[in-house]
């Protein structure tokens, strides 16, 4: 599972997430993904971040 720091909507402050990933789902930069907190528990339907672009300059 990949974890990323988002902002959590009930622990109201950026936590460290687990995606939980879809085998069936084709991933793209704006598809929502599900994310768990690992503090709280609490699943969220959010975008992906940015890639970055810092390679191409």
């Amino acid at each position: 599972m990949a974890t990323e720091r988002r902002f959590c909507d009930r622990c109201m402050a950026r936590t460290v997430h687990d995606m939980i990933e879809d085998p069936e789902a084709i991933y793209t930069y704006k598809r929502r993904r599900i994310y768990l907190c690992k503090e709280c528990g609490h699943k969220s339907m959010k975008r992906g971040l940015r890639p970055s672009a810092e390679s191409v300059y």
